[in-house]
C-alpha cells in the first residue's frame, strides 16, 4: 500500500475485481452449461444467467422446459463436477 494513494482507491480496486471474477464465474458457469447441454438444447435457452449461486434458465420449448424441470438436480452435479466445486446451488428453470 503506498501512502500516497487514497483509501478510497484500494476500495474501488477490490470491488472491481470481484465484479471481474463473479463475471468470469458466469461465463464459466454458462460454457459449462452449454457444453453439457449441447448446442441444440443450447439454442432452445435464450435465457442463460448465474447469480449468487442460482443458475436460471428459459426453455422456448414446453417438452423441454419439463424435461429439464425432472433433470435440474443431475445438471447441477455434472456442472459442479466440471467446475470442481459447489458453484451451483440451486437451478431455477422458468
Amino acid at each position: 500500500m503506498q501512502p500516497d494513494r487514497p483509501l478510497d482507491y484500494y476500495i474501488n480496486r477490490l470491488f472491481s475485481q470481484l465484479d471481474k471474477a463473479e463475471f468470469a464465474t458466469e461465463m464459466e458457469v454458462q460454457r459449462t452449461y452449454r457444453q453439457l447441454a449441447g448446442d441444440l438444447i443450447y439454442k432452445l435457452t435464450p435465457t442463460v444467467s448465474f447469480r449468487n449461486g442460482t443458475l436460471r434458465l428459459r426453455f422456448s420449448a414446453a417438452a423441454l422446459r419439463h424435461e429439464m424441470m425432472m433433470r435440474r438436480e443431475s445438471l447441477r452435479l455434472k456442472i459442479n463436477s466440471e467446475l470442481h466445486g459447489d458453484v451451483v446451488k440451486k437451478i431455477v428453470i422458468v
